[in-house]
């Protein structure tokens, strides 16, 4: 899996708050159903349009005359509009529109436009309400024309991929695909791209900024003028006074900066509010989010950050405050849970000092007659003297003052999940749950955020005393912590421990708390439970056999990390330990399925996880379990036609699980073509690699048509460790002296470069920056499988054995080590998580396999009736492999029934 795509585990911790959607009597709560399409209806039917369409599908509704624009690609325009607006811009714009007989879609529904304009949303892309396609040239410009005299006025943010067609319009326009050239990317991803005037497909670039290709002439005339010419770039200053130094992120909102106040010399924090985004159906937007946490800082003056300034420039609202130096208490507990390696988590006195100042900074918060609404770890910072500040008091209000509710997920009191959109601030009673998750958190290093319970389920206080109880056993911190954690997070407001009465606990030593591990019974449920699911959930006649993340959704839904393959992969060995007759059954039509679609790719990659690589081995198995042998040769012609030689060498994507896959043929057939291929593949990897004074690379060249293009990575799925797997394989079977050479040149390379760290208890980790390029001193080590710890493992165990060095195995026990002190912290999926991991372990014969199936089953979460183990988002359950339920099922069947690693060749030879 690509990175930029993975769930990192240390972003979870610093979630910032995202809106809640429930509750009655609220005027934001019928949004969804605001009959925009009816607007829509209404002007076809005023100007007797009655051949043409309208229908919703998903996020838009589209509108069209029954001759379709057949363009593949020009000058789109675009009209945004805030949740406020939209209706009158709709009826406006829809009223040109189809005067003009121009195809256009928009948001379906107030609530879908309320999404596009919140602060969170795609960058580039948020505002985009309408989207109109022109004709042609002509077309477009007089269209530009007419829009934009016709929501003159009207607000609506800026749309930042696009350029405005006048300062301050709502109409923008950009170059960009039509119907677009389907192109299945080298990545393995579906995308629509535009065509370059030689006829090569090209991305589609959606940049926060106004980028059209270079041969794209923009047709100026009418309201569209020549652009001007490019000024140079110069120090950006803001309100004559704030020299902006660095961004430190950017968002849709706007951006937050770290600056010098010229005036007094001082570094301060200038955080950024655009118009007309985060806009609210009361017409407020985040410029007024933005003055009101100024308010905040001033009324919790002392306790955070000082307000330097507030001021308007260019219509967007900045605000300056003083620099809080030092780490999120989320960033500081994830780093240090290292000292949980074996099960004892924070030392108790620090655990209880940093209770009682946490449950102080809040008295100290409700003293001042203001609720916090988000007293979460990612809002408390720990500066390095040692002082608890609170940050981006940005939904703290008075209690009862009317406001826009917002939660973090797993921080969130339920009263605060379920309320109306808007509606008057809560008592304190929410934070007083938001402190015993924070508590939680600060004991046990797990993020609290659970996938929801149908009604009458586990309550998120029973799912919190679950996971105290699992971690209690040596966890002295937890054992102590637990009763105020249960105190503070019950269900009835009425009844939740008080500031008081949490104090006082806290002074005196706390009682303890047994601890229950994870019995068999439950890893035996979990895994007969999922599997029901997997077969009750698969969609036969869907595009997908089961629905993924938005990413994965893009993707080859017959390929191992996001599609078919990898889950055919776990029915089949489920079936082969089982011999059940419906999974039996789930396996022929998995593979019906994918067999009906082998070829259904407009070109085959090589990859194992995101190629067709993956999809064959996955077919061939199988048709071995079900003993047909026609579906064993479609697997094997697809194998045959697959690419061995690729300019990405990797697993995941290039040319490396090529060569797995074909290993995988070879040791299964016999047929010595595959042989061929195994060596085809070796020497072409060998050729790719590239020596530095920091050991030898796999890289993926700069001029490839890929979002991966120039990376050097260390890991298993896109760098050294699962180049130099293969090749170790390949000469394991080939008995070629250099493959042998070159895999263990991989296994230096990895040794040189690997962090180590010493605990306490006298174990010692290994860690290894993702990529070669990243800074050495860099302390965000990954520990998974695809960019981590796990991976790289899962490499130098076989190495060792291969070759009896043991250097190499000995830093694969330190890899397990860094594997094992984040179970607590970790999702549970195969890619970037516990499932990974634990096959790692179990790779080598470590019982702490065992302690990471308990960390799995505390997350469990009940779907109709049967106990399954959500994605690696923790909020939501999807099938897919690399990402999901799937993954997660094949470690649990591994640790209960044993079998060979996923997607590696190894066993007896047929």
């Amino acid at each position: 899996m690509r990175e930029s795509d993975a769930m990192i585990d240390r972003n979870s911790l610093v979630r910032r708050s995202q809106l809640s959607a429930a509750g009655t009597g609220d005027p934001a709560a019928g949004l969804g159903s605001f009959p925009l399409r009816t607007l829509a209806e209404l002007v076809l039917a005023e100007q007797g349009r009655g051949d043409w369409s309208v229908s919703a599908a998903g996020f838009w509704c589209r509108v069209g005359p029954p001759a379709r624009t057949a363009r593949v690609q020009g000058w789109k325009l675009h009209v945004s509009a805030t949740p406020l607006s939209a209706a009158l811009v709709l009826h406006r714009a829809a009223t040109v529109l189809v005067e003009a007989g121009c195809e256009f879609k928009f948001a379906a529904d107030l609530g879908k436009v309320e999404e596009l304009t919140s602060s969170r949303y795609h960058r580039a892309q948020a505002g985009k309400f309408i989207t109109a396609y022109p004709a042609d040239d002509d077309h477009f410009r007089d269209l530009a024309q007419r829009l934009d005299a016709a929501t003159a006025g009207l607000p609506g943010p800026r749309i930042l991929s696009d350029r405005p067609v006048r300062a301050g319009s709502v109409v923008h326009y950009r170059y960009g695909a039509f119907t677009g050239v389907p192109t299945l990317t080298n990545d393995g991803v579906h995308e629509a791209r535009i065509e370059a005037p030689d006829g090569t497909p090209v991305p589609d670039a959606r940049s926060p900024w106004f980028t059209p290709p270079a041969w794209a002439e923009i047709p100026v005339g009418g309201v569209i003028t020549p652009p001007p010419p490019p000024r140079p770039r110069a120090p950006v200053v803001l309100n004559d006074r704030f020299l902006v130094r660095e961004a430190i992120r950017h968002a849709a909102r706007g951006g937050v900066y770290r600056a010098l106040d010229q005036r007094t010399g001082s570094e301060v924090i200038i955080k950024q509010a655009r118009a007309h985004i985060g806009a609210l159906i009361t017409g407020q937007d985040a410029r007024d989010a933005l003055r009101r946490e100024a308010r905040m800082l001033r009324e919790l003056k002392g306790l955070g950050p000082e307000v330097v300034d507030v001021f308007e420039q260019d219509e967007h609202v900045f605000l300056a405050e003083t620099a809080v130096n030092g780490q999120s208490l989320g960033q500081w507990v994830y780093a240090t849970f290292g000292r949980d390696g074996d099960g004892r988590g924070l030392e108790l006195s620090r655990a209880l000092d940093l209770a009682r100042r946490l449950t102080a900074l809040l008295a100290e918060v409700h003293a001042r007659d203001v609720v916090y609404r988000d007293f979460t770890p990612g809002n408390v910072m720990l500066t390095p003297a040692g002082e608890l500040k609170l940050i981006d008091p940005e939904i703290a209000a008075r209690p009862g003052e009317w406001t826009y509710l917002a939660y973090t997920p797993g921080y969130a009191a339920p009263e605060a999940v379920t309320a109306p959109k808007h509606g008057p601030a809560p008592d304190m009673a929410v934070d007083l749950y938001s402190l015993g998750t924070v508590l939680f958190y600060l004991a046990t290093g797990v993020d609290p955020a659970f996938p929801d319970e149908p009604r009458g389920g586990r309550s998120h206080g029973e799912r919190l005393a679950e996971v105290m109880r699992a971690v209690g056993g040596r966890n002295e911190s937890a054992r102590a912590l637990a009763p105020v954690v249960l105190g503070l997070t019950t269900t009835d407001p009425g009844e939740r421990w008080s500031l008081e009465r949490t104090a006082m606990y806290l002074v005196d030593m706390p009682q303890h708390l047994s601890t229950v591990d994870l019995p068999e019974c439950k890893a035996d449920r979990l895994l007969e439970d999922g599997l029901a699911h997997i077969l009750r959930t698969m969609d036969n006649a869907g595009e997908r056999l089961w629905p993924s993340n938005d990413f994965g959704e893009q993707t080859d839904p017959c390929n191992v990390q996001h599609g078919a393959a990898g889950v055919l992969g776990v029915l089949t060995r489920a079936s082969e330990v089982f011999g059940t007759p419906a999974l039996r059954d789930g396996v022929a039509k998995v593979a019906a399925w994918i067999d009906e679609r082998r070829d259904a790719v407009s070109q085959l990659l090589p990859g194992l996880h995101f190629g067709r690589s993956g999809t064959a081995w996955a077919l061939l198995d199988a048709a071995r379990h079900l003993d047909d042998g026609t579906l064993a040769e479609h697997a094997v012609e697809l194998a045959l036609r697959l690419p061995v030689r690729w300019p990405n060498p990797d697993v995941c994507h290039g040319a490396a699980g090529s060569g797995l896959a074909q290993l995988h043929f070879w040791r299964s057939t016999g047929r010595t073509e595959f042989l061929e291929r195994v060596v085809d593949c070796a020497d072409g990897v060998l050729g790719a690699s590239v020596s530095t004074d920091e050991g030898v690379f796999w890289p993926v060249p700069r001029d490839f048509d890929s979002n991966l293009a120039g990376i050097r990575h260390y890991g298993f799925g896109h760098g050294v460790a699962g180049v130099g797997a293969f090749l170790l394989a390949a000469a394991e079977e080939t008995g070629r002296e250099d493959y042998l050479t070159a895999a263990r040149a991989a296994g230096d390379t990895l040794l040189v470069s690997a962090v180590r760290q010493e605990w306490e208890d006298g174990s010692t980790s290994a860690y290894w920056r993702t990529d070669q390029r990243i800074a050495e001193n860099d302390t965000d080590m990954r520990y998974h499988w695809c960019s981590g710890s796990s991976g790289v493992g899962t490499f130098l165990l076989r190495l060792g054995r291969a070759t009896g060095i043991a250097e190499y195995h000995c830093l694969a026990e330190e890899a397990a080590v860094a594997v094992r002190r984040s179970r607590w912290s970790a999702s549970t999926v195969a890619c970037h998580g516990l499932a990974g991991n634990g096959d790692f372990l179990l790779d080598l014969g470590s019982e702490w396999a065992q302690e990471l199936a308990t960390c799995m089953a505390v997350r469990a979460t009940e779907r109709d009736g049967l106990l399954v183990l959500p994605d690696e988002t923790r909020l939501t359950v999807t099938v897919d492999y690399g990402t999901g339920l799937a993954g997660a099922l094949g470690f649990l069947l591994r640790l209960r029934h044993g079998g060979p690693r996923w997607w590696m060749p190894e066993g007896e030879r047929s």
